[in-house]
């Protein structure tokens, strides 16, 4: 496990994961890391997330603190076998990441696959567990379109929204799909027929993505 310049010291009373930062076997900082097992995060992988850092930490009975001499062949204190095996066995990651809201799986924010959605509003979630509300851009005018957020295999109209249109539009590429002008056209005539649309992306290539309008209906 690389942990750059850290000295692994071992588990705290609350199980975090205790390192030092060291500079000539000088102990400059304290870090904490919080283990995340793969039953909980999202993408079934083991995670250590630096939850804090500071100037002590006490670990097996010892307090350890910024200036302190530190032996760098100190032997690790691990509550866990479970997390002394990952580490030995490089079969964890250090990462940045965050909780579902709903469900309080994790999700690691470096990865860019995405399986979280974090919201306009602030809100974090899991793909599945956003409220589909978190993620309809209101649409007044064309240019609320470039907005909307991937709602890919979201139950949409069961959450009181049904589908206007679907606008196959280009990102800039030229081809078969909708320019500016084109879907402005549609969207000011929808508008102008509706009123206030909502909309989201419900397929996404490489060029072009399909952009889903939809009419409040309860």
């Amino acid at each position: 496990m690389n942990f750059y310049d850290e000295i692994v010291i071992g588990q705290n009373e609350y199980s975090d994961l205790i390192t030092a930062s060291v500079k000539d076997g000088v102990i400059t900082t304290i870090n904490d890391y919080r283990f995340i097992h793969r039953d909980n995060s999202a993408d079934d992988n083991n995670y250590l997330v630096q939850w804090g850092w500071g100037g002590d930490a006490e670990v097996n009975g010892v307090t350890y603190k910024r200036g302190l001499k530190i032996d760098e062949t100190l032997e690790p204190f691990f509550e866990s076998k479970e997390l002394k095996e990952l580490i030995e066995n490089d079969d964890i990651y250090v990462t940045n990441g965050s909780f579902c809201e709903e469900c309080g799986t994790f999700h690691d924010t470096e990865d860019y696959s995405r399986t979280y959605v974090a919201t306009d509003h602030g809100g974090f979630y899991c793909k599945g567990c956003c409220p589909v509300e978190e993620l309809m851009v209101e649409v007044n005018e064309v240019d609320d379109i470039y907005n909307s957020k991937d709602i890919v295999g979201m139950d949409i109209e069961s959450e009181g929204f049904k589908e206007v249109e679907t606008i196959f539009h280009d990102c800039g590429w030229g081809g078969p799909a909708t320019n500016h002008s084109q879907a402005t056209k549609i969207v000011d005539e929808l508008v102008a027929e509706h009123g206030t649309l909502y909309a989201g992306l419900t397929g996404i290539g490489q060029f072009q993505v399909y952009v889903t309008l939809y009419k409040k209906v309860s």
